[in-house]
Parts: C-alpha cells; structure tokens; sequence
C-alpha cells in the first residue's frame, strides 16, 4: 500500500526552493525539509523515503505476521533463518552494539526472564541465516529500526545532493544535513516534558543527528534495563549527537538504560560521542553531560 504524503513547496526571496512533505510510518510522522531544490526533485525524493521507509517497517516490525523478525522470533531453537545482505547487515551492527555497549543495548532485552549474560541470537555468515539460540528468544527492532530508516533517508538525499536539508523522525530523531538557509547550523530543541513549549537544552547539528531517549509523563517505562529486565521508570531524557543517525538512536537508549559500568564502556567505544542527561521534575530540570 502507497504511504500517503502530504507537501508544500514555496521560494525564498532570493528564489531558492524550498520543499517541506511529511508522512506517517513507525508509528510516528516523518518530516523532510529540503531547501535549494525544485518541487519536483523533492516530490520524487520524499516518495522514495517514504518508500524505503515502509519496506524497512515491514521488514522489521516483530509485530506483523509477514514480517523477517516476526518469522525469526517464531523459529524453533537452533533453528535458522535464511537472511539477505540487508538483514545480516542489520542484525550484525545490533550484535556489535551489544558488545560495545557491555550490554546496554539488546535487541533480545523483551525476552521472558531475560538474562544478560546469555546470548540469543547470532550470526552464521558461511550460511547467509540467522540463527535463534534460545527457543523464547525475541528480537525488537523498535529504536534501531527507526534510526536505520533515518540513516537511509540521509543517504537518500546526500546521494541526489541535496546540501541543506533537515529530518525529523517523530520529533526525538533528528538530522541535519548542511547549514540552515541564514548559513549557520541547524538549531533543536528538547522540549521540556512538564512544560510544553520550553526547552531544556538546544543542540547545533551541521551534518549530525540528535536522538533523545527516555520518559515521558505519558509514556513510560517503554525502556528496558538490561541488568535487570525491568521497565525503567526515571524522570529522565538522554541525548545524543553523532554524524549517524542510527548510531544516535541505539545510544541515546542504551545511556538511558546504562549502569554506571555499562556508561564507562559507551564513553571508551564512542569517544567522539556527545550525550547530555536531563533529568526533569514539574518543579524543574537539570542539564548534565554525560
């Protein structure tokens, strides 16, 4: 089925064009604001992300029926599961990330009775597949799979050479690709949860995204601690900037889920990373680097 995309298109005084479409995929709306292009170019562009955005959802909701995890998480143990580069690809980096973020982050953490220190899921290359390690095993994609489409997007427009663009994935995944039109960097905010409309902290993105992960007074305990399996109740809103998009989405959740050990190994693996905690209460809010 077509993703349904709305647009607008209008010119700068100068004569620059300017196109803004926006659609709804993961659960969340998706922004594209493209600046210096034709209408034309941005209509085809914004189809394609759109596109590539549905297939990606299909592929990786654990929800639907006809989706690879769903097939995967509904294996018998020690079964496996014939993947395309694509797939392997994608299951490879959550593996990696696994490792590199001493556990922090675990695509199998929705697992009964998950337990750290086992494995789930690994990947046999030889044989192109997937293979399920323990019979409950589950695997959610959820925040990975949203980042990825955003990292895709991003390769999307910089391929057509788009040079001054911004995404906005359901508002807490952002990239900004150049400069904003006045020439400097693209200027976000996070907004403070307890006081619609204020910002708690601004971040300037040339070439770099924004994720934020954590809390919401109507939406929590989404968040899964890996130590111990439980649903994460904090007031609390981690960010993260880095030159990829999925990389911001994978590390902004594990530093909201991470102990202080697990912290230590993100900071030694990413060096480069920029991550802020903001800790928030209705009485008010406190900004740390992490």
């Amino acid at each position: 089925m077509a993703v349904q995309i709305s647009h607008t298109f209008k010119r700068t005084p100068s004569g620059a064009g300017i196109y803004y479409g926006w659609f709804e995929a993961m659960h969340s709306r998706f922004d594209l604001l493209a600046i210096g292009i034709e209408k034309e170019l941005g209509e085809t562009l914004c189809h394609k992300i759109a596109e590539e955005t549905q297939r990606l959802e299909k592929r990786l909701n654990r929800f639907d029926e006809e989706s690879d995890i769903w097939q995967i998480n509904h294996l018998d143990n020690y079964d496996r599961y014939a993947a395309d580069p694509e797939l392997l690809v994608i299951f490879a980096e959550a593996l990696r990330y696994r490792e590199m973020t001493a556990g922090a982050f675990d695509i199998a953490v929705q697992t009964p009775e998950y337990n750290i220190e086992v494995p789930y899921f690994a990947i046999d290359a030889p044989c192109e597949s997937i293979l399920k390690l323990k019979p409950d095993a589950i695997a959610d994609f959820g925040g990975f799979g949203k980042g990825y489409a955003l990292e895709t997007a991003q390769r999307i427009l910089v391929e057509a050479g788009v040079q001054s663009s911004l995404l906005s994935f359901g508002n807490s995944s952002v990239c900004g690709i150049g400069l904003h039109p006045s020439g400097k960097k693209w200027q976000i905010g996070v907004e403070n949860p307890m006081h619609r409309g204020t910002t708690m902290n601004l971040f300037d993105l040339q070439n770099e995204s924004l994720s934020s992960s954590g809390n919401l007074p109507h939406n929590r305990g989404h968040i899964r601690s890996t130590r111990t399996g439980k649903p994460i109740d904090t007031n609390r809103i981690v960010s993260v900037v880095s030159p990829s998009p999925s990389e911001c989405e994978v590390l902004s959740t594990a530093l909201f889920a991470a102990d202080a050990e697990q912290q230590e190994a993100i900071r030694n693996n990413f060096p480069h990373l920029q991550a802020t905690v903001m800790d928030f209460s209705s009485s008010g809010y406190t900004v740390q680097r992490l």
